[in-house]
């Protein structure tokens, strides 16, 4: 009898919702790589706190953290391999629960009909939950808050001009910061060839956080929580010199390494004098950009906008095939010929939602272009040779 006793003290078990539970599921293969070198880091791990389990996933840059309600035994952890169990519950559409238990390193899962036995070679402690940029984390005090909504569409008027080149990596990503004296916070992208800034007034609690260049893998990963269909209201947003955290509501956090590296002085590519301005209807340049530019054989083709008095004149040209032009109206008194990148321009003018404001100088300068319906964002765009 107190051999059986003694079997049972050891087990711990949790049952948990088991829709919340995939959402964690989902959460944290966004983060974990297919591929590691390190094993633990293929796992996700699950552990008890108060009213159900915290699912950790990390590829040590990002972690992520999602709880998930439901009874469970205090001393409750495991590991388990992040995208096996997600492809496994894929199959799994709809259940009250899932139900895990955890005896002498063998952990038993129930979901609806489906028994699984998993493997628990790697021992809990292995995990890599603290980091120290996480521990600078909790310990920081610039923190603030802004509408879920609000966050979102920043992200998305900017992340596009986000840098690709690993060799210029402070340009791949998103550089926030507060701009001294102006109490306005400001959210800048740019690979060198165009450029999206974002300027509001700064929420309570963002005057003098530190300046922070936010990674592409993050961003793209916070605009995919922010994208679900009932997504919390506002997102806590917490930063150190090192790392930021986003707390989406009260159950899911990303918490990130910064990227270490000096954002330029983007503020000396932004003309102040333009004079020259134009107005450009979005929906038909975009359409008279991709007719024109169907001739080139490839996207980093140029068009040449001509700017007259009612029209802009696109023309494309491809030396082994040869030119295409297509007049749109806008509204402008001056003359001017330019050459933009073409999808450059495309990209720009899709983050558009009212009438584009081109404000020009000449040929070779920069063009700086607003958007009628948002006087905080603002896009710059560098020419090319025609």
């Amino acid at each position: 009898m107190s051999n059986i006793d003694n079997v049972t003290a050891t087990v711990s078990t949790a049952s948990l919702n088991y829709s919340v539970f995939r959402k964690a599921i989902e959460n944290a293969c966004k983060i974990v790589e297919r591929r590691n070198i390190i094993p633990v880091l293929d796992t996700v791990l699950i552990k008890a706190t108060t009213n159900g389990v915290y699912v950790l996933g990390t590829d040590l840059d990002i972690c992520t953290t999602t709880f998930v309600p439901g009874n469970v035994s205090k001393d409750f952890t495991a590991l388990v391999d992040a995208h096996k169990l997600k492809a496994t519950m894929d199959k799994v559409k709809d259940a009250p629960a899932i139900n895990f238990a955890m005896s002498q390193k063998k952990l038993t899962a129930n979901i609806g009909k489906l028994n699984l036995t998993l493997k628990q070679d790697i021992p809990a402690e292995d995990f890599p939950e603290s980091h120290a940029f996480r521990d600078r984390l909790s310990e920081s005090n610039h923190t603030f808050t802004l509408p879920s909504a609000t966050l979102l569409k920043i992200l998305n008027k900017v992340q596009f001009a986000i840098s690709t080149e690993e060799t210029r990596y402070y340009l791949n990503g998103v550089y926030m910061h507060v701009i001294e004296n102006s109490h306005h916070i400001t959210f800048v992208a740019t690979d060198g060839h165009r450029l999206a800034r974002y300027e509001m007034p700064a929420p309570e609690g963002a005057n003098g956080i530190p300046a922070v260049i936010i990674p592409r893998k993050t961003i793209v990963e916070l605009m995919r929580l922010l994208k679900r269909k009932g997504c919390p209201e506002e997102t806590m947003i917490t930063v150190c010199k090192t790392g930021v955290r986003f707390t989406v509501g009260e159950d899911e956090t990303v918490d990130s390494k910064v990227i270490d590296g000096q954002f330029p002085d983007y503020t000396r590519v932004i003309p102040m004098n333009n004079d020259h301005h134009a107005t450009i209807y979005p929906a038909s340049f975009i359409d008279g950009v991709k007719q024109a530019s169907a001739v080139l054989p490839s996207k980093g083709g140029s068009v040449s906008v001509n700017f007259l008095r009612g029209i802009a004149s696109l023309t494309c040209r491809d030396v082994d095939f040869g030119e295409a032009s297509v007049d749109v109206s806008i509204e402008n008194e001056r003359s001017l010929e330019i050459g933009f990148n073409a999808q450059y321009l495309i990209d720009i003018l899709s983050h558009v939602d009212g009438e584009a404001k081109f404000m020009l100088m000449g040929a070779g300068d920069p063009v700086v272009i607003r958007n009628s319906d948002d006087d905080y964002l603002t896009f710059v765009q560098m020419p090319t040779r025609i």
